[in-house]
């Protein structure tokens, strides 16, 4: 099973892949569903962000008794 942050990595993969297989096309209608190149780098975006939070950095605070 996939750990989050491998699904976000695929997430991210399969968008640039998007991304640059329509680089002349920023919008386009697919079948009635549209493809918006805006909607692309503002997902591609968030998910960078959120993969960023995933990784770090963390404290670790640790405290000794004697």
């Amino acid at each position: 099973m996939a750990t989050n942050a491998e699904n976000i990595d695929t997430a991210i993969a399969a968008i640039c892949t998007a991304l640059a297989a329509g680089a002349g096309k920023p919008n386009y209608t697919i079948d009635g569903q549209t493809v918006s190149y805006d909607t692309l780098t503002t997902r591609l975006r968030d998910l960078r962000a959120l993969k960023a939070e995933m990784e770090g950095p963390f404290e670790l605070e640790t405290q000794a008794y004697t």
